[in-house]
């Protein structure tokens, strides 16, 4: 029993055993695994670099001993290379960056060559053919890549590597290009069209950038481009809407460009930021002026000055403004509160003289005039402003002696020598105004006020051909001053060239001229050259708006000559509310009812023509014979009696009495 249970406890222990042998088997097996790991780990981390080196060092032995001893070309690895501070390792599969601000090195160049022997490094662009270990300047290279663009040149540098002559490597270099780049190109360059250039290709890399803008903007507005300028302006109120500087150079440029309604917004934009502007007020006044609203311009230039008060500039414009507004005892007023704190000036005093002459103060105006001359002995238009003070006074003789004075000082000033022509003018003195005018056709050839003042003294003095040779020369000048045309046509009319005349007349209707005595001239123009239809038709216009008798009578013998009776009576009941006292008027009238067969119409009216001529004995003749025509004999026998006795050597009225005689009888017979 005693074994029995030993070798039970045996197996047991046994059994307990080979359990706890295979855990143990498992947790060795786990052991040997991380001791692996851990090796491996610490391998990597400690030792592989040190492997890989001991492997690239063998394998660059080798390949040294080939290209050393065996003349095999090396093979490149990379570039120690030191920018700004910084190092870099550069491979075959790298990117060299470059900006303007960078310097940079080469520092190493690792390769199979031994030593380093016959290895070169080119930076294209820079330097000379080998820049090893030579400090570069990125700038240079960027001013390259710039000049190249703006020539459209392709560039493509690189790091070349050489042996012995030979590229065993390249790594490509890339040019940062930035918008200072371009700023310090055109800061740099003389051309504006350069600096244009340049800005807008930095503006292009830098849309938001408003003081790129700006110079662009001042650079245009400099050459002139005000257009451009505008536009950039614009743009950088879109970025900055309240950008007081941009406002102020934006408003001066439609200033310039005279859009005076643009630049009124943005003024009051101005004056809602800062209302206390008086520059503002100012400006906007100057743009009031412009679009000729010299009310609104005297307005702001007021307010301009309650700001700032001591600025003679806006009170001499304020004084102009109300000048031109029709106020010129405030204008008066205004030049000399500047004069006062200016007495030296002689602009001024001209422009207060002026004013003088202006409001008929002649006096003060000879007065201001004559100061001026003290200053300015030879200022001539203060010597022809006295002239016209004293021309405004009617003291004539003193107006030409200072006329005469000014021409003496400044013989080649048209104005003056066409004041004194007028003077001339105004006193008759016709040849001597012509005189004046010719000298001023001489210095202004094209004056067209001169022109026409002496074509007048042609057509009046009957020398048609130099009139007419005057005012041709006018109308291509001013072709559509009608009344040139009128003297034209006349001058061609008198020189019997009437379809030139016609013509002429034509083209100063056309262009305005309403006078009756044109159109009366063009009708007479157009029955000389045998146009008769549109002679009439001129004559009826005249009818309709300002019928004289001469052009009634006109009408109405046309109307008889083409059987128009209807029209001719018209036109003679028209002639009789002109003048209801003409005999002729009623004996015409009458005539036309006989040709139409209203004898009584006819009677009707030749008793009318009586009533203002009895001593006609045509009428009583042509009455007798409608008295005839409605066999009223013993009438007409009356009224070729009266006819008879007014005129006793009427062939007719005499055949006429015993004709009706006998009629009568033959009437008297038939009735019984």
């Amino acid at each position: 029993m005693a074994d029995y249970y030993k070798s039970e406890e045996t197996a047991e222990n046994r059994d307990k055993g080979q359990k706890g042998g295979g855990t143990f088997y498992i947790l060795i097996i786990v052991a040997v695994a991380l001791i692996f790991f851990a090796g491996g780990v610490v391998f990597d981390h400690f030792c592989r670099e040190r492997v890989n080196d001991w492997l690239f060092s063998a394998s660059k032995a080798k390949n040294v001993f080939l290209s050393t001893v065996l003349g095999h070309t090396p093979q490149f690895y990379y570039l120690d290379i030191e920018k700004n501070g910084e190092d870099y390792r550069l491979t075959e599969d790298d990117v060299f960056e470059i900006s303007y601000r960078d310097e940079f090195v080469i520092k190493d160049v690792s390769s199979d060559s031994l030593l380093g022997r016959g290895i070169t490094v080119d930076v294209e662009g820079l330097g000379d053919r080998n820049d090893f270990r030579v400090l570069l300047k990125g700038i240079e290279l960027v001013n390259k890549s710039i000049i190249a663009k703006e020539k459209r040149y392709d560039t493509n540098y690189t790091i070349v590597v050489r042996y012995h002559d030979k590229n065993i490597a390249s790594i490509p270099v890339k040019v940062k290009i930035t918008p200072q780049d371009w700023l310090r190109f055109a800061r740099g360059s003389e051309s504006e069209k350069s600096q244009i250039d340049y800005i807008k290709r930095a503006i292009n890399m830098s849309k938001n950038d408003i003081g790129l803008r700006k110079m662009l903007a001042r650079i245009y507005v400099r050459k002139g481009m005000l257009d451009k300028a505008i536009s950039q302006y614009r743009g950088v109120l879109k970025l900055k809407p309240d950008d007081m500087e941009t406002l102020v150079e934006l408003s001066s440029c439609y200033i310039k460009r005279k859009k005076y309604s643009r630049t009124l917004p943005i003024y009051r934009k101005i004056i809602r930021i800062n209302p206390r502007d008086a520059t503002a007020y100012a400006n906007i006044a100057f743009a009031y002026g412009g679009l000729g609203r010299w009310n609104s311009a005297v307005a702001n230039y007021k307010v301009s000055l309650k700001l700032k008060p001591d600025n003679p500039m806006v009170r001499y414009n304020l004084a102009v403004a109300c000048e031109k507004a029709g106020k010129t005892r405030d204008a008066i007023g205004e030049y000399e509160r500047v004069l006062k704190k200016m007495p030296r000036d002689v602009n001024l005093m001209v422009a207060l003289a002026n004013a003088y002459l202006n409001a008929k103060n002649y006096d003060e105006s000879i007065r201001l005039y004559r100061d001026i001359i003290k200053k300015q002995p030879k200022n001539a238009s203060a010597y022809a402003n006295i002239g016209l003070a004293y021309g405004g006074k009617g003291l004539w003789k003193k107006e030409i002696a200072n006329y005469k004075k000014a021409i003496s000082l400044n013989p080649k000033d048209p104005v003056i020598r066409f004041n004194l022509a007028m003077t001339y003018e105004k006193r008759k003195r016709y040849r001597e105004a012509a005189d004046e005018y010719k000298k001023v056709l001489k210095i202004k050839p094209d004056d067209v006020d001169a022109m026409t003042r002496l074509g007048n003294y042609y057509l009046k003095n009957r020398k048609y051909s130099s009139a007419a040779n005057l005012y041709e020369k006018i109308v291509k000048i001013s072709p559509r001053n009608g009344s040139i045309y009128v003297g034209l046509g006349f001058a061609y009319g008198q020189m019997k060239k009437y379809k030139q005349a016609a013509a002429n007349y034509e083209k100063a209707v056309k262009y305005g001229v309403k006078d009756t005595r044109v159109r009366y001239n063009l009708a007479s123009a157009y029955n000389k050259i045998g146009k008769s239809k549109k002679a009439i038709s001129q004559y009826e216009k005249i009818a309709s708006t300002r019928p004289t008798m001469e052009v009634l009578n006109t009408l109405a013998d046309h109307y008889l000559k083409t059987k128009n009776y209807n029209n001719a009576i018209k036109t003679y009941k028209r002639m009789i509310k002109l003048d209801s006292r003409r005999a002729e008027i009623y004996s015409s009238l009458a005539h036309v009812y006989g040709l139409k067969g209203n004898t009584d119409k006819e009677i009707e009216y030749y008793k009318k023509s009586l009533r203002y001529d009895k001593e006609d004995y045509i009428v009583y003749l042509n009455l007798g014979a409608a008295y005839e025509k409605k066999k009223k004999y013993s009438d007409a026998l009356r009224e070729y009696s009266y006819a008879h006795q007014l005129n006793p050597d009427s062939s007719k009225a005499a055949r006429k009495i015993p004709q009706m005689k006998i009629k009568m009888l033959q009437q008297k017979h038939k009735e019984d």
